[in-house]
């Protein structure tokens, strides 16, 4: 099936509308941008509150979802769940010798790496073949 032409705008000529408008204007284009999206706010502000119960259920709802996502924080500023700090949580494992601790959350700490092969790993694994690495005392 033969693709049809778009009719959108292309890039070079939205951008020389842009500069077009802006010196026509008289403002920036920052002022430009602001004064733009707070007429686009009204306008849909108008809509929503004029033809509100005029949508069905879900589309209410879907609308609905939408300003609430969309109002609650942007993506790059949205809340997170709060982590833990690694400081704040107990240590599992320990490495007698050294005195290395480990939450056994994340990646597993160099000296617990460099510990496994060693003879005393050995001779501690044939005592503790379930475990992997030595429980903390307390």
């Amino acid at each position: 099936m033969p693709r049809k032409p778009s009719t959108a705008p292309s890039a070079s000529s939205m951008k020389a509308s842009l500069a077009a408008a802006v010196a026509r204007s008289g403002m920036d284009e920052s002022a430009l941008l602001r004064a733009a999206t707070k007429e686009a706010f009204e306008r849909a502000l108008v809509l929503l509150t004029t033809s509100y119960a005029d949508f069905s259920p879900e589309q209410q709802r879907r609308i609905q979802a939408a300003v609430d996502s969309a109002g609650s924080a942007s993506t790059a500023t949205r809340a997170k769940p709060a982590k833990i700090p690694r400081e704040a949580l107990p240590p599992r494992f320990w490495l007698p010798h050294s005195g290395a601790t480990w939450s056994g959350r994340g990646r597993i700490p160099g000296a617990f790496l460099a510990w496994e092969g060693t003879v005393a790993h050995t001779e501690w694994k044939k005592t503790h073949p379930d475990q992997r690495f030595p429980s903390y005392p307390g």
